[in-house]
This record gives C-alpha cells, structure tokens and sequence, in this order.
C-alpha cells in the first residue's frame, strides 16, 4: 500500500515494492537504454551522498537545467532524499528569464545536461559552487562530470523532513510578465499522487511514453505517479519522433497537450481527404459520423460498429493501437477535436489545474469521463464559483506561495484559502466542470459585446498553415488578430513551388500564402457571431520563438509580449477607426 508522506519517501517505497528491469529507458545513438528499479534507488542514494559531500543540505535550493530524462529523475529524487529543494529550469527558457530565475532562487549548486545553455550561461555559472554536468564539455574548478560524481557511495544523512516542508520551486511560464517562482510542498505533491492513484488505475505491466518537459509541474507530478506504480517509463529522444515511438513501443499511457492533438486531428483529416474511390467515400463517411456523432451518447448503430471496423481501429493503429489512458492538459481542447477523438474510440480524458495547485484540479477518467467538461474535482480539492463566474479551489495541493512574492500570493490566495484561478468556469449538476475562458481572454469590445479569445483563436489554428493565433478585441471598435504561419509547411511550400531562395518574411507575404490566410478567416467568420468577426488580420512575418518571448517555454502564447512587439501593426488595424 502507498502510504508516503514525503517524495524521499517514494525511494524507500520502490525499493521495497518495484521490481522492473526496464524501470526507466532512454535512446542512445538510436538504441534503447535501461535502468532498473533497483539501479534507480542505487543511483539516487549515491548521488545523494555526492551531493551532501559537495555541501548541499537540507533547504538548499539546486537547479535542474535539462530536458527530459531518467537523469533528470535521479537529481530530483536525490535532492528530495536531503530535503533540499529542485529548482527545474526550462531547457529552451529565454537568456533574462534564465538569469532572474538563478538569481531569484539564490542557485549556488547547478546540475545542467545543456551544452547550448551551458554557453549561454558559462560566466554565472563560474560562480556557483558546483556545476553538475552531462553530455557536455567543460572544465573548471568547480565543474564536475555526472558519472565521475556520482560515485558508489549510498550512505547520507537522512533529515527529518515535515511534509509541509518545501519541496521545489517551480517558475511559472511569465505569460504575463516576469516569471513567479511556485513554492510547493512534499505534502502538495504527494496528494496529487494518492488522487490520481484513485482515479487512474495503472498495472505494472504497462509502457508509458514521455515527451513533454519535466520541469512542467504536469509531467513531472505524472512521472512521480508512474513511479509509485513500477512501469515502465519510455523518453521520446524528440517531439518528432513520438509518432514513431507510438508505433514501435505501444505504451498504455501518454500524457499529451491539446497543441499535438490538433497535430493529429489535422492530418488524419487531410489524409481522409487525399484517399480515392471506394476510401474516400467509407472515409469520409465515418469521419463525418465521428464529427457529429454526440460523444456522451451511449448509442451505437450499425454505421458506427462498421466505421470502427474498417476506419477508426486504423487510426488507433497510428498512435500505437493499445492506448488505454490518453490524457490531456497545459490547455483547453477544442471540443471538435475531443470528440472526433473519443468517437473513433481513443480513451482521451481532459484534465484541468495550475502550476500553483501541484498542478490537477479536475480531470475525466474511465468510470466517469463526459467530453467537453475537464471532469470532477479530485477528492482532496474544492470548487466553487465566485459571483462572476471565476472558479476558485482550495485544498492541500494549493501551493505555499509564491518565493519572495507574499503580496503576489495574497492576490491569488484570499484569506479563507480559496486559490482563485482567473479561469471563468461553469460547475454543472454532477459536478463537473467545464472551462468557458481565461478571464482576463474574455475580451469586451468598445461597442459592449464580449469575444472568447480562446475558442477564436482554436478556430483559427485548427488549420494546419496556422501555427499560432491572437486575437485582439479589449476595448476596440472591431476584432482583429495577428496570424504567426506554420514554419515547416511554409518550408514545404518553397520547395514545391520553387522558392527555396525566398526569406521567411518573403514567403510570407507570398500571393498564394495571403489567399490560404484570407479563405481562412472568411470560414472563420461564417461560424462566428456578427460582433466576433474577425474584421482585419496581419501575417507576422517573423518566425514564432521562445527567444522572443512569443512563446513561453510550455509552448504558449504570450498575449502581453505580442501585443508589446506588434504594438505597430494593432495600431494599424485601428488607425482609421481613430
């Protein structure tokens, strides 16, 4: 039974309960890698006892700079054994946020497996009193190699760790300004594990495949889940090659975000619409059944037994034909793609939290799962409305605070607990709930009409040239919205049509691309209220990047840092309005 009450407690529990000879797999130069559940406990005791001896102790924050790995686990597991506290830093976060986030986090200890980063960073990092480095060269006095460090000493001294003591400090994305450092307990964290542990039942048998970043609060409260459990975790090499890996490894489990499912969603459409004959017309048929079809009815006639036979297995086959738990965060989905998805019979569940609360508030599951909503609350957490609508939770897996931030946490934490969320929600009989907008993307119109900014701007990238879209209304006369264009397409485009020698910014402005965008907004509009057309566009004629601060590194969008580069090209929109 998993009765831990700390994260240094869960390696005692796998050491004790797990048995996997292929607990934790990698590729290297094109070939699998395992470490077993006993070699992890191993590794994470030995490293441990490095790290004391390096002068790491109980509080002491360390940063974790990497992507996605069983090393990464190991560092984190090892900090939590000393009661020290992981400071995970996104691989591709920008230069200034990176360098507030070390200083703001006070990191005198460093483990980085990032050579670009490692450059980028090399003359604070001489500064620190150990750099823990992998996969990377370098040298200096206080740099050391992971292997070399790691050593085969497993003794320590084990502190007394409260449960409400801190565990990690997490930053969020700065969609809205500079990043907030999220305080978060053992206790925190450790609720969120026995709450899915009750709604997600997951057999040791089975393969997970992991491809989003561990320094996502999302993907990293899964991971310690899955851990708890003794499957078998598998780490994509690379985003693109996931679709390969579904095929080759068919896990039972994969955490995904809506962004990828739109992916999906689009090309099994385009590919139904390149088929001919007799597979065009039994395609498209059941591609327009699983489009309409109400995905929490129950009934089920002939057409849908056939589609299933001849369609929609096929398209189970593509993400590896044995997913039995496909779930989705970090964002809303579209309800066009979730139930496209549940009607060909992909076990898909929508979830719903925040980085400040560990991070799931709410999510479907198999017994319980209406498409849609993102599920029921878990069973440690409170919901409520607020008089307009704003959801508010509160329970022991809302964060601490924010690090040095009291008047910030006092803003998001009012004095009777309630975390509010500045998410405007509905919470229906049963109880579930469901997302109607951010509220601060519930625009108002100078005119008095509101604009769902999200579910525009879902329209506008559910086409596959569109890789992001923001929709500008707050207080103007009209809507109108910035268009960043699909840059591997636009690079398939030149080499088609002979343009390879063309800059971005020229494709961009190329005739044929200008007609794609123009069709687009025009069926946009059809499905759109008179006041939520969308009356101007621009196409951004730079390429979207986190660099720029467009993107966060959870590979949102920065409304705040858009509407500040592209201040001109808004202002063009309403020039004559004026």
């Amino acid at each position: 039974m998993f009765d831990c009450k700390t994260l240094a407690e869960i390696v005692d529990y796998i050491e004790n309960e797990v048995d996997n000879e292929s607990f934790l797999n990698y590729l290297e130069d094109g070939n699998w890698k395992s470490i077993s559940s006993k070699d992890f406990v191993h590794m994470v005791r030995s490293l441990a006892s490095s790290f004391e001896k390096a002068g790491v102790r109980q509080g002491t924050s360390v940063a974790i700079i990497s992507d996605s790995s069983p090393f990464w686990l190991i560092v984190d597991y090892a900090l939590q054994c000393l009661g020290a506290v992981s400071v995970p830093i996104f691989a591709n976060i920008s230069s200034s946020n990176l360098s507030f986030e070390l200083e703001d986090a006070e990191i005198k200890y460093v483990y980085i497996a990032s050579q670009e980063k490692f450059n980028e960073i090399e003359d604070a990092l001489k500064g620190m009193k150990l750099v823990l480095v992998k996969d990377i060269k370098a040298k200096g006095e206080n740099i050391n190699q992971f292997l070399t460090f790691l050593g085969n000493d497993i003794s320590y001294t084990k502190p007394s760790i409260d449960p409400d003591d801190l565990a990690t400090i997490i930053y969020t994305s700065g969609s809205t300004g500079v990043p907030k450092g999220v305080e978060l307990s053992h206790t925190n964290l450790i609720t969120q594990i026995l709450d899915t542990k009750e709604r997600i039942d997951l057999s040791p048998d089975f393969k997970a495949l992991s491809f989003l970043p561990l320094a996502h609060i999302f993907e990293r409260m899964v991971m310690s889940y899955y851990l708890s459990t003794g499957l078998s975790i598998y780490f994509a090499d690379d985003v693109k090659n996931v679709a390969n890996l579904l095929k080759e490894l068919k896990p039972e489990i994969m955490t995904v975000v809506p962004r990828l499912l739109d992916k999906i969603y689009t090309k099994m459409h385009e590919n139904v619409a390149q088929a001919k004959g007799i597979k065009w017309l039994i395609g498209s048929a059941a591609f327009y059944r699983a489009n309409s079809k109400d995905p929490n009815s129950k009934d089920e006639n002939v057409f849908d037994r056939l589609f299933a036979k001849l369609v929609y297995t096929k398209l189970q086959d593509a993400l590896g034909g044995n997913l039995k738990f496909l779930i989705t965060g970090g964002a809303p989905l579209s309800m066009p793609v979730y139930r496209f998805f549940h009607n060909i019979g992909l076990p898909l569940y929508q979830g719903y939290g925040l980085t400040e609360t560990s991070p799931v508030i709410s999510v479907n599951y198999s017994e319980e799962n209406k498409i849609g909503t993102c599920g029921k609350p878990f069973a440690h957490v409170e919901v409520k409305l607020a008089k307009d609508g704003e959801l508010l939770t509160r329970g022991p897996s809302v964060m601490r605070g924010y690090h040095k931030q009291p008047l910030k946490t006092k803003e998001m934490i009012d004095e009777d607990g309630w975390l509010h969320t500045g998410d405007l929600a509905e919470i229906d009989e049963e109880g579930y709930v469901t997302l109607i907008s951010r509220k601060k993307e519930l625009f108002k119109t100078s005119t008095g009409k509101y604009v769902s900014a999200i579910a525009m701007e879902q329209k506008i990238t559910a086409n596959k040239w569109v890789d992001y879209a923001v929709v500008i209304a707050d207080n103007k006369p009209f809507v109108s919205a910035l268009i960043f264009m699909d840059e591997i397409l636009l690079e398939s485009f030149a080499q088609k049509k002979g343009l390879e020698g063309l800059s971005f910014e020229e494709l961009v402005a190329n005739r044929r691309i200008l007609a794609i965008v123009m069709n687009l907004i025009k069926a946009v509009n059809n499905k759109l209220n008179h006041w939520e057309q969308i009356q101007k566009f621009h196409i951004v004629n730079e390429k979207v990047s986190i660099e720029s601060g467009v993107l966060t590194p959870s590979m949102k969008v920065s409304r705040a840092k858009v509407e500040e580069l592209y201040k001109t090209d808004i202002d063009n929109f309403y020039r004559s309005e004026s």
